[in-house]
C-alpha cells in the first residue's frame, strides 16, 4: 500500500538541487527551524519505528525541554538522543535502519550536534562526548565539572552538575552548559569541538544578587536547562523557566541576564531567533517565546507569554509546516519534524519515528519493537528477594548478570542501579536490559570502580557490595544507606552478610508541622542538594508539611474545584500524600497503608480551610512581621547585639525552628543561629505562602508549594538539602553595618577579594567580600594601592586541594601594591594571608605588614593551589596594612584574616 501525505503548505515545484542536513535542534544555530530544503508536496511513508516512549525530566511544561525524541541528521544517518535509555541512537534514512547506539552513565536529554564526521552531546552524568558518526565509537569524552559528587535528579542517579544546557557547534566550537541550581555553582563551556580542549568557561553567573520576582532582591543566577542558541556576537543560555542569559560568544562573558521582576509572568524553557523570513531589527534578534509552554495557570486565571506555535512550526524553502495540523497514518500528537536529506521526519510524543520521502514504494518498511523476553529467576534473584525491599532505590556494586536483574524488576518496584568497571561487560549488560525494556527507567549501569563510586547519602533501601574492600571504604558506602530500615549487604561467595540501618540518624528530629522547634543537629551551614523532582505538586498556600520517620506527609489543597471554596482564596484539602523525605519518591498505596504515621496524616477534607497557615506569633495572614530570632554575639566586635538579617519578599514570613530560621527573601532562604551564618539563599525553587522549609530526619526538605503560582522562579521543584563540609563554597548576604559603627571596634575578620558575596566560618570569622557585591555586608574603610586591582573570582571546584578555605583562595586581586584596614580595636593579632596563582606563570614577590618585611621572594606556587602564611603578634593601634612588592611577575592575594592573639588557636 502507498501511505502518502499531502504537506499543507505553499510549495514550491520539485525537490532542492542537494539534499540538506538538519545538524542541530531547530536546524542551525539560531535554533530557526528553517531549512532550504524543499520538498514536493505529495510525499510517501519510508519507514516508522516505535521506540520506547520519553520520560522527560519534570512534570511541568515549561520545564519539558526534553519532552520527546528531536531528530537531527546529517548525510544518510538520522541521531536520536534517548532520555528513557541514556543512549544516542543511529540510523540510516532510507531505510531506518538502526546502525549503532553509544551509551552514557545518565539520561541524554537534549538533542546532539552533528558536527563533521562526529557527534557531540552532553548527558546528566555530568560528562560531555564526542563519537564518531559513522560508528558510534568514542572519539573524546570530558567531564568538565572537575567533582565526582552526585544526587537524585529527577529520580536518576545523576551529577550534581547534569549537561542540560543542550550543546550549539560554530565555526569549530561547541559550546553548552553544566549545573542546574544556581547556589551549587554554574558552568558555561566553550570547547575545541576536535579535541574537548577547553577555550572558555563562565563559572560567576550562579552568585549573582540582584532582582527576583514580586521586585525582591537575593543572590541567585542562571539555571542552565533548554538549548543554547548563538546571535551574532552573542551566545544565549536558557535560564529552566526564567529568561535566558546572553554572554559574549569569544570571551564567556555575562553581557545580560534578569529574571522576570513583577510578578505572575510566565516563562519557560524554549527560547529561539526569528528565522530570515521575518525581518532583523538592530543589532540583536527578538527572542521568540512559545505561547503553548508560557501557558500556565495562576490561582485567579490563565497567563501566557509568547507567540503562538513557534516550537511547532518549521520552514522547509518557502513552505511552513505545522505540527498541529498532524498526518495521515501518524497516529498521535506530532512532538517534532524535520527537513533533510529529501525526507520528512516525524516523531510523535509517545514515541513513534517516521520517514516520508518523494517517488512511490509498494509498501513501507515498519520496524516493529521487539517483545521483551520474560524474566527469569536465578538463584541469585531468589535469593536476594527474601532480603531486600520491594519498593525504593537498590544498588550493585559489582558485576551482576541481566537474568537477576530482570527478575528483580519484575518482581518489585525498585530502581536499580548497577556499577561495574570492566567496559564489555558494561555494554553487554546495557543492551540485554534495554532489550528486555527496563534500561534506563527501571535499571541502569554506570561504569566506574565500584569499591571508588561517590553516591548521595541516605538514598539506598539498600547497597549490595559484591567484592572486598577496605572497612574505612565500607564505611562511605554505608553513609548512602538510607535510615529506618535501608541495609548494607555484603556477599562472601554464596553468603550474605546484612547490617541494618535502624531507626533515626544520630541528631535528627521528626517534625509535625504544628510551627514548634525542629532542632535537628544535623541540618547545617552549608547545605548541598540531595535530590529534586516536581512529580509530587501542592497549591502554594497548602499546610505546613510533615516529616516523621523518613515520611514526608503532605496535603494539598483542592484550589482548581471552584465548589470547594466558600470565598476567593478558602479551599478544602485533598487527601494526603506520602512520600521519601531522602528521594522525594511517592510512595505507593501498599507502603502508605503500612506506615506507622498514618494517624499523623488524617485531615479534614470537609471543612473550607484558612487561606494561610501562619505560627502564633504572626497576627496579620496576608502581610507577616519581620523575623525576630533573639540575639548574637557580633563576629567582628564580639559584641551582643539583637539578630538580625536580611529579608526581601516572601509571603510566609519565616519561621524559627531553634538552630535553623527559614523563610521565603526573594528565594527559598535559611539563616544557621548556630553560626550566625547571614541569609543563604536557595535560588531556583518557590517555597510556599505557608513555611514549607522544613529542617528535619537529618536533611533541609523544601517541597513542591509553586501550584497556583506563575512567577518565573528559574526551577519551582522540590528538593532536600544535607549539610556539606566548610569547604563547600556557599554563600551569604550577612547585613549591613555602617563603617561609622565599626569603627575602632573590629577585632576579628575576613576579607575575601573578589567573592561574590560574605560567608561566616565555623570558628568565627565573618569573611566580607571585596569589592563588596552580595548584598547588604558590613562597609569597611579599606583603602587600597592602586584603589582598583584587578579581582576575579573562580568557582572554588577548581582548586586542587579542598583543605582549608578554597572559596577564599578561588578568587583573588592582582597587581595590588598595598591594603590597608583601618577600624581595628588596638591590639596583638594573628594576621593570616591566602594565596593562589589563578595561572601558570612564575611569581615571585616580598610581603610586608605594618611596614616590616615578613617573606622575601615569596614563591606563589603552582596554579590553582592555595598556599597560606601566618604571622602572629602583629601589633595594630588600628589599621593594618599589608605590602606587596612584585619581584617575578603580577603580585596576588585572596584573603586576610586577623584574629586577636587571645583568640587564636
Amino acid at each position: 500500500m502507498i501511505m502518502k501525505i499531502l504537506l499543507p503548505l505553499f510549495c514550491a515545484a520539485g525537490l532542492s538541487a542537494l539534499a540538506e542536513d538538519w545538524p542541530m535542534w531547530r536546524h542551525d544555530v539560531e535554533r530557526t527551524a528553517e531549512s532550504p530544503q524543499v520538498l514536493t508536496d505529495e510525499l510517501s511513508l519510508l519507514w516508522s519505528r516505535e521506540l520506547p516512549r520519553p520520560v522527560p525530566a519534570f512534570n511541568d511544561v515549561r520545564l519539558q525541554f526534553d519532552g520527546g525524541y528531536e531528530p537531527i541528521v546529517k548525510g544518510k544517518r538520522l541521531f536520536l538522543a534517548s532520555n528513557r535509555e541514556d543512549k544516542i541512537m543511529a540510523f540510516e534514512t532510507n531505510s531506518g535502519a538502526l546502525l549503532w547506539e553509544a551509551f552514557a552513565d545518565g539520561p541524554i536529554r537534549l538533542a546532539p550536534v552533528a558536527w563533521r564526521d562526529k557527534v557531540l552531546f552532553g548527558s546528566d552524568d555530568g560528562c560531555f562526548y564526542c563519537v564518531d558518526a559513522a560508528t558510534g565509537k568514542e572519539v573524546w569524552k570530558v567531564r568538565p565539572v572537575p567533582s565526582a559528587r552526585k544526587l537524585i535528579g529527577n529520580k536518576r542517579v545523576t551529577s550534581v552538575w547534569p549537561i542540560r544546557g543542550g550543546p550549539v557547534v560554530q565555526e569549530d566550537r561547541v559550546y553548552f552548559a553544566a549545573g542546574v541550581w544556581p547556589f551549587e555553582g554554574v558552568f558555561i563551556f566553550c570547547l575545541e569541538a576536535a579535541t574537548g580542549e577547553q577555550i572558555w568557561v563562565n563559572d560567576s553567573t550562579g552568585h549573582l544578587y540582584g532582582g527576583q520576582p514580586h521586585n525582591a532582591v537575593a543572590i541567585g543566577g542562571i539555571a542552565p536547562q533548554g538549548y543554547l542558541l548563538i546571535d551574532g556576537e552573542e551566545l544565549v543560555v536558557p535560564s529552566s523557566n526564567a529568561y535566558p542569559g546572553r554572554f559574549d560568544l569569544k570571551t564567556g562573558k555575562l553581557k545580560d541576564f534578569k529574571l522576570p521582576l513583577g510578578g505572575r509572568v510566565p516563562g519557560g524553557w524554549y527560547t529561539s531567533l526569528a528565522g530570515k523570513s521575518e525581518e532583523k531589527k538592530g543589532k540583536r534578534k527578538s527572542l521568540l517565546a512559545d505561547m503553548g509552554i508560557n501557558y500556565v495557570r495562576h490561582e485567579d486565571r490563565l497567563r501566557y507569554e509568547g507567540k503562538p506555535e513557534v516550537r511547532s512550526t518549521i520552514r522547509a524553502g518557502d513552505q511552513e509546516i505545522r505540527f498541529a495540523n498532524g498526518y495521515e497514518k501518524v497516529p498521535g500528537k506530532v512532538h517534532s519534524m524535520v527537513v533533510a536529506d529529501d525526507k520528512l521526519f516525524v516523531t510523535t510524543a509517545a514515541g513513534g519515528l517516521y520517514a516520508f520521502g518523494s517517488g512511490t514504494q509498494a509498501e513501507s518498511r515498519r520496524h516493529e519493537a521487539t517483545p521483551p523476553p520474560p524474566g527469569k529467576a536465578t538463584a541469585f534473584s531468589s535469593q536476594l528477594l527474601g532480603e531486600i525491599p520491594r519498593h525504593g532505590y537498590g544498588v550493585f556494586l559489582g558485576s551482576v548478570d541481566a537474568d537477576t536483574l530482570v527478575h528483580l524488576a519484575s518482581e518489585t518496584s525498585l530502581r536499580l542501579l548497577v556499577v561495574e568497571e570492566e567496559g564489555r561487560r558494561v555494554r553487554a549488560l546495557r543492551e540485554d536490559l534495554s532489550r528486555a525494556g527496563i534500561y534506563g527507567s527501571r535499571v541502569a549501569v554506570w561504569q566506574h570502580d565500584p569499591a571508588g563510586f561517590e553516591m548521595p547519602p541516605y538514598f539506598a533501601d539498600f547497597v549490595l557490595l559484591r567484592e572486598e574492600i577496605p572497612s574505612d571504604e565500607r564505611e562511605r558506602i554505608f553513609e548512602s544507606v538510607r535510615p529506618y530500615g535501608g541495609k548494607f549487604i555484603v556477599q562472601h561467595g554464596e553468603e550474605l552478610e546484612t547490617r541494618l540501618r535502624a531507626g533515626a540518624l544520630p541528631g535528627a528530629t521528626n517534625y509535625h508541622g504544628d510551627f514548634k522547634p525542629s532542632l535537628d543537629e544535623l541540618v547545617k551551614a552549608p547545605l548541598g542538594v540531595l535530590w529534586f523532582d516536581d512529580t509530587l505538586g501542592h497549591f502554594k498556600r497548602s499546610p505546613q508539611p510533615k516529616v516523621i520517620d523518613g515520611v514526608m506527609i503532605t496535603t494539598t489543597k483542592d484550589w482548581l474545584d471552584a465548589s470547594t471554596r466558600t470565598m476567593k482564596v478558602d479551599y478544602r484539602l485533598l487527601p494526603p500524600n506520602f512520600s521519601d523525605v531522602y528521594t522525594g519518591r511517592v510512595l505507593s498505596a501498599e507502603e502508605s497503608a503500612l506506615l506507622k504515621v498514618q494517624a499523623a496524616a488524617r485531615v479534614d477534607l470537609k471543612t473550607v480551610q484558612p487561606s494561610q497557615y501562619r505560627p502564633s506569633n504572626q497576627k496579620n495572614a496576608w502581610k507577616p512581621e519581620a523575623p525576630v530570632a533573639g540575639h548574637r554575639q557580633n563576629p567582628l566586635t564580639g559584641e551582643t547585639e539583637a539578630r538580625a538579617f536580611p529579608k526581601s519578599y516572601g509571603c510566609d514570613g519565616g519561621f524559627d525552628y531553634g538552630h535553623i530560621y527559614t523563610m521565603r527573601s526573594g528565594t527559598a532562604s535559611f539563616y544557621d543561629k548556630r553560626i550566625d551564618s547571614g541569609t543563604i539563599n536557595i535560588s531556583g525553587p518557590r517555597s510556599g505562602c505557608t513555611n514549607s522549609i522544613v529542617p528535619a530526619n537529618g536533611v533541609l526538605s523544601l517541597p513542591y508549594f509553586y501550584k497556583g503560582c506563575t512567577c518565573s522562579y528559574p526551577l519551582p521543584t522540590g528538593l532536600a538539602m544535607y549539610s556539606l563540609p566548610e569547604s563547600h563554597e556557599q554563600w551569604t548576604t550577612w547585613g549591613r553595618i555602617t563603617k561609622e559603627k565599626l569603627a575602632g571596634k573590629i577585632q576579628r575578620i575576613g576579607i575575601n577579594f573578589g567573592a561574590p558575596a560574605d560567608r561566616m566560618t565555623e570558628s568565627g570569622t565573618l569573611w566580607l567580600d571585596f569589592p563588596s557585591m552580595g548584598g547588604p555586608s558590613p562597609e569597611l574603610d579599606l583603602v587600597t594601592v592602586p584603589a582598583k586591582p584587578r579581582s576575579y573570582y573562580h568557582h572554588s571546584i577548581w582548586m586542587r586541594d579542598d583543605a582549608g578555605l578554597p572559596w577564599v583562595a578561588a578568587s583573588g586581586v592582582e597587581g595590588m601594591e598595598s591594603v590597608t584596614l583601618r577600624g581595628l580595636k588596638p591590639g596583638s593579632y594573628r594576621v593570616g594571608l591566602i594565596f593562589a596563582n589563578p595561572a601558570s606563570d612564575e611569581r615571585r614577590f616580598d610581603i610586608q605588614l605594618q611596614g616590616q618585611t615578613v617573606s622575601t621572594d615569596f614563591n606563589l606556587g603552582s596554579r590553582l593551589t592555595a598556599v597560606g602564611v601566618v604571622f602572629d603578634g602583629i601589633v595594630s593601634e588600628g589599621s593594618l596594612q599589608v605590602a606587596l612588592t612584585a619581584k617575578k611577575g603580577a603580585t596576588q592575594l585572596s584573603g586576610i584574616e586577623i584574629v586577636p592573639m587571645d583568640l587564636a588557636e
